[in-house]
């Protein structure tokens, strides 16, 4: 039970610094939000199984929005 009260109070906390990184522009906190807010998905859908891809699945949405913000 608490474990799951503590990855929902991270995913809400992964949703704050996404949206902070947006604002601010800032690689660093828009990586942190993806990553905070992925590893509760992940754990609720599937476990630990699939775990280690969240890091790479981060850095891959970080690359593709940090392209999608300077080209706009």
């Amino acid at each position: 039970m608490w474990l799951n009260i503590i990855l929902i109070i991270l995913a809400v906390e992964g949703i704050f610094l996404f949206f902070y990184g947006l604002q601010k522009q800032s690689q660093l906190f828009f990586f942190l939000g993806i990553t905070s807010f992925f590893i509760p998905v992940v754990y609720f859908i599937n476990g630990f199984t699939f775990m280690p891809l969240v890091p790479v699945l981060a850095l891959i949405i970080t690359y593709i929005a940090k392209r999608k913000i300077t080209l706009s």
